[in-house]
């Protein structure tokens, strides 16, 4: 088919020499998947927390119970230090923070006296104020629970198998969490190596794009369409040659970000390129759509630049969405780069193929309005 024969030159155009193999290939895959093997080992480091717990009563238990059982932070236990050995560690860098919980932390409590554990840390950031702020929370419930068993007279003694009863209570809830639509998960509220990749597919369909441009400019298209072939055969075999470029090279990228960087944003292999390639296929008719509408290579190049970090920053590829105002985010919905970020985002919360349809839809709607339209534009009687 002539189609084949068109994609076939375009990818051996691409990749074909040694010098095309490295350059538009292998070096933007490495770079990006030892960035994503960054972000991983970034990501996995949890903040070491050493924690004394002085108090032998049924709350001080309670709350370093409580602790251990956060994800985000690896907690130590240090019964034979003292507060001074505490910050010593934190001062030394031998541990990001420390907890004390005073050995008249249950008494407090229980007296109807309102007590908190100590936090020591260098200085004030975002994960050790959330640590703050558990610390506090646990701290307020577990005075609630007491003042709840102990009643209204504050001189009655706290019941403590009652005490015991609503604490393990209160540590198995009725309520569990069901994803919905508008839910944040983990992609969207952390999207960056995932807009990372997503910048890195529009700018190799850019690439690939250029070539075809290239074609337009040095008159080799409209040789192509003197020749006794169908314009849908020229405008497939050029799609295809792009999304077979695109497809190799994310093959390469994701092959080497899960199997050798071992990074993955919680979601299988096959499952992450099903979504890239419908994201492809829109970013494919969008480029070319782009094209269609510039006179050369370097006023592509230039649009491209205009159009691909900003469109990137407002589908939430880099920083949370839901920090835009409200007209831009509505305005994100015009991008194929949320689409794919949702998609994404819903498998990693468990989701299943019904629950990506949509995006996916989308996806695939952009790619057939954008690819008709650059069809018609990229016709060399468009040139002058």
């Amino acid at each position: 088919m002539p189609s084949l024969q068109i994609a076939a030159h375009l990818v051996r155009r691409t990749m074909g020499s040694r010098r095309g193999l490295i350059m538009n290939v292998l070096v933007p895959a490495i770079i990006l998947s030892i960035m994503a093997g960054l972000f991983a080992s970034t990501n996995r480091d949890k903040a070491i927390i050493i924690v004394n717990n002085a108090d032998s009563g049924i709350l001080g238990e309670y709350l370093a119970s409580s602790l251990q059982k956060e994800p985000l932070y690896e907690i130590h236990s240090e019964p034979a230090m003292n507060e001074q050995q505490l910050k010593d560690h934190v001062i030394e860098g031998k541990a990001d923070a420390a907890i004390y919980i005073p050995a008249d932390f249950s008494a407090k409590m229980m007296e109807g006296d309102s007590s908190t554990a100590q936090l020591y840390r260098m200085n004030t950031q975002l994960w050790n104020a959330s640590l703050e702020a558990t610390l506090q929370t646990e701290a307020q419930k577990l005075f609630s629970s007491a003042a709840l068993v102990r009643g209204t007279d504050p001189e009655s003694p706290v019941d403590l198998s009652k005490l015991t009863a609503l604490l393990e209570a209160q540590a198995s809830p009725k309520a569990v969490l069901a994803n919905t639509e508008m839910e944040l998960g983990k992609i969207v509220s952390n999207p960056t190596m995932i807009g990372l990749i997503l910048m890195f597919v529009m700018l190799l369909v850019s690439q690939s794009i250029g070539f075809i441009m290239e074609d337009r400019e040095q008159r080799t298209m409209a040789r192509m369409y003197t020749a006794p072939l169908r314009s849908l055969d020229i405008a497939f075999g050029n799609f295809l040659g792009s999304m077979l470029v695109g497809t190799i090279q994310l093959v390469i990228v994701l092959s080497l970000t899960y199997f050798v960087f071992d990074y993955s944003p919680g979601i299988s292999f096959g499952w992450m390129l099903l979504v890239l390639e419908f994201f492809l296929l829109a970013i494919v008719g969008l480029a070319s759509a782009v094209a269609g509408l510039v006179r050369n290579s370097t006023q592509l190049s230039q649009i491209n630049n205009i159009i691909i970090a900003p469109s990137c920053m407002i589908s939430g590829c880099f920083f949370p969405l839901s920090m835009l105002p409200d007209f831009m985010q509505k305005l994100a919905n015009f991008f194929p780069q949320k689409w794919a970020l949702t998609a994404i985002d819903r498998l990693g919360g468990g989701g299943s193929f019904s629950d990506i349809l949509l995006p996916l839809l989308i996806l695939l709607l952009f790619a057939a309005v954008l690819i008709a339209f650059g069809s018609a534009v990229l016709r060399p009687n468009r040139t002058s």
